[in-house]
């Protein structure tokens, strides 16, 4: 009797460790590679993008925002952003150009800046509360 019970507990474990184990089954291929894409799109989120540019206006003054290649052709123009304001994106191709900021009013200065932008880059422009550009640095996407 007392064996009889020892092999009733034996069986029982042995009954539970192999309900626990996964089979070839359980693993979804597919899933796991779909978890990769999912990872390689967080660590890399632009995938070959043209470059882009937005206005953030924190000042007093409104301004507009001209892009130009080399040869002067106008690739973006934003006029009248007005204080306390941001633009939407503007796309454009790869190359180096020309970001004016002017102002219509005479306290304020005008501001340009020559920048490579390549793929995957965004040049944010943000103006402060006295009027100035805070940063001259694209950002790599």
């Amino acid at each position: 009797m007392k064996n009889l019970l020892k092999l009733k507990a034996f069986l029982c474990l042995i009954l539970l460790f192999s309900a626990c184990t996964p089979s070839d089954a359980d693993f979804d291929t597919e899933s796991i590679s779909d978890v990769d894409y999912t990872i390689d799109s967080i660590l890399n989120p632009c995938d070959n993008e043209d470059p882009k540019t937005r206005v953030i206006n924190n000042g007093t003054v409104a301004f507009d925002l001209l892009v130009v290649q080399n040869d002067a052709t106008p690739v973006v123009t934003i006029f009248n952003i007005p204080p306390n304001s941001t633009t939407s994106w503007a796309n454009f191709n790869e190359g180096e150009y020309v970001f004016a900021l002017n102002c219509s009013d005479q306290n304020v200065s005008d501001d340009k800046v020559q920048l490579q932008m390549d793929n995957c880059t965004a040049f944010e422009i943000e103006i402060d509360s006295n009027n100035q550009i805070v940063s001259y640095v694209p950002i790599v996407l």
